[in-house]
């Protein structure tokens, strides 16, 4: 079966990690430097010897050059908890290419945390019966690509749940970086609460808003009959060339505004759609935003 990932840019993930500034929530052995002190061989620097200090980590050389007791310090290794909360709502199952593109993001984020050794914990929310991927270390890595690629969603419920009510519901103690994996066709009160109760946590968070391109520019005309993808209701509009001008305004304002509350509760923001490569995203975009490295 041809996977979504191709192996190359697989490889080329493999060298990159997820930037996270707060790293001592982790309390398991990882391969990431935290900014506490423990005995990686990574040297952080000198400290003057205090009682109780390790007499084995006391730096002779430097004694015998100033005959001052100083001990070497080093940056301890702690693995991080990344979540991932994709949104499997209606509106992003309904069309397939969004779908996709979703699962290929979702993957590639997850891929990226277990090949560095870190925890991950996958929440598909949005859907009645929702799934949770929970998995820890490079091992781990190729079989949730297996997972995701294989995840199926029923999007023919009369009413989902909210997606973002379901984040606020779901924000963990302890964890250190989440992604949100979202179109954002929600009620901005909602996403709002959302991005608070994660900034209270203070977590970092990345939203990542996955849009198609016929949600940004809708190539209907005419008479049309659209349907609700949440609540599964028909309506027969006209579309004429300014009711379409007047969606794409009230949709740019709408993604202004969750980009304005993204700043607000200090949480990193991307739009992205179908159209870009993936390595384009996570090569160009995320790096650019300090998101990977």
């Amino acid at each position: 079966m041809k996977t979504l990932w191709h192996s190359q840019f697989l490889a080329q993930l493999k060298r990159h990690r997820i930037t996270g500034k707060r790293l001592k929530s982790g309390h398991h052995k990882g391969s990431r430097l935290a900014t506490n002190h423990g005995s990686s061989l990574e040297f952080s620097d000198y400290q003057m010897y205090e009682l109780g200090d390790d007499v084995r980590q006391i730096d002779w050389n430097v004694y015998a050059r100033t005959e001052k007791v100083y001990i070497k310090r080093y940056l301890d290794e702690r693995e991080i908890k990344v979540h991932i909360y994709l949104d499997c709502s209606n509106s992003m199952l309904i069309e397939d290419r969004k779908w996709k593109r979703a699962k290929e993001l979702a993957g590639a984020l997850s891929f990226l945390a277990l090949s560095n050794d870190d925890r991950l914990s996958l929440h598909c929310m949005g859907v009645h019966h929702q799934k949770c991927f929970r998995k820890k270390g490079a091992r781990d890595a190729s079989a949730i690509l297996h997972d995701i690629q294989e995840l199926s969603l029923d999007s023919s419920g009369e009413n989902g749940v909210s997606f973002f009510e379901e984040v606020g519901k779901g924000v963990r103690k302890k964890s250190s970086v989440s992604f949100i994996l979202s179109d954002g066709l929600e009620s901005l009160s909602v996403i709002e609460e959302a991005l608070r109760k994660l900034s209270i946590k203070r977590e970092m968070v990345y939203f990542i808003q996955l849009l198609d391109e016929e949600e940004l520019k809708p190539s209907y005309q005419g008479d049309v009959k659209l349907l609700d993808s949440e609540k599964h209701r028909e309506t027969n509009v006209s579309l004429s060339p300014r009711m379409v001008e007047l969606y794409q305004e009230r949709l740019l304002n709408h993604n202004k505004e969750i980009e304005a509350l993204c700043k607000k509760w200090g949480v990193g923001y991307i739009q992205t759609s179908c159209l870009p490569p993936l390595n384009e995203v996570f090569f160009k975009d995320f790096k650019e935003n300090g998101w990977i490295r």
